[in-house]
């Protein structure tokens, strides 16, 4: 209702400047010390913003806001005599993280970049540690996809027998029991993604 700096107390321009740089970056100048005294909330919103995406102020408000229809082309410049030519081609689908491939071509050159699609709701999952001091829990040797189970709860299996395929770059590896033993509880599916050390099942 009335003028921001009635508000703020007396400033110490040369200390509260350069501590203000060390703070947020050396790059800033004295209107974004200025920026942040009035409205501090507002200026740290749209400096990390800045940080994160860059000067959008180049994109065309309506483009900014609705974004493009596939197939669709523009033209951004991003500076005197520099335009960009961009044409949307298509969207994937939702990866188990929640993101989403977009593939477009820029000056000719077909680009991708994966982005986060907050509309969509995921839940992730950790799928448990093999304890590596018990030799009874068997864990999954590498990153990959959990392709094949080959044995059930309660099975009997002979030392050396395959116990469950992980497949990695088109490469299978099969995880064979180190002893002959009784296969336990199975903590992990086929078709699921693990990671190195992840548990998938106990004998005893």
């Amino acid at each position: 209702t009335d003028r921001p700096n009635k508000h703020i107390d007396p400033v110490d321009f040369e200390n509260e400047l350069e501590a203000f740089k060390e703070k947020y970056g050396q790059d800033l100048n004295l209107c974004d010390f200025l920026s942040y005294k009035f409205y501090p909330k507002v200026y740290e919103d749209s400096l990390k913003f800045f940080r994160e995406y860059g000067d959008v102020s180049v994109v065309p408000t309506a483009l900014f806001f609705y974004g493009m229809k596939m197939g669709e082309d523009t033209t951004i410049e991003i500076a005197k005599g520099k335009t960009l030519l961009i044409r949307l081609l298509s969207i994937g689908p939702v990866d188990d993280k929640g993101r989403r491939t977009v593939f477009f071509k820029l000056n000719g050159q077909t680009r991708n970049v994966d982005v986060v699609d907050r509309s969509v709701k995921v839940e992730h999952r950790e799928n448990k540690k093999a304890d590596k001091a018990n030799d009874k829990q068997i864990g999954a040797p590498l990153q990959g996809l959990l392709s094949k189970m080959l044995v059930k709860k309660g099975e009997k299996v002979r030392k050396n027998q395959p116990l469950f395929v992980i497949e990695a770059m088109k490469m299978e590896t099969v995880i064979a029991a180190s002893t002959d033993a009784v296969v336990g509880a199975i903590e992990l599916t086929e078709g699921t993604l693990v990671n190195t050390g992840d548990l998938v099942l106990s004998v005893e």
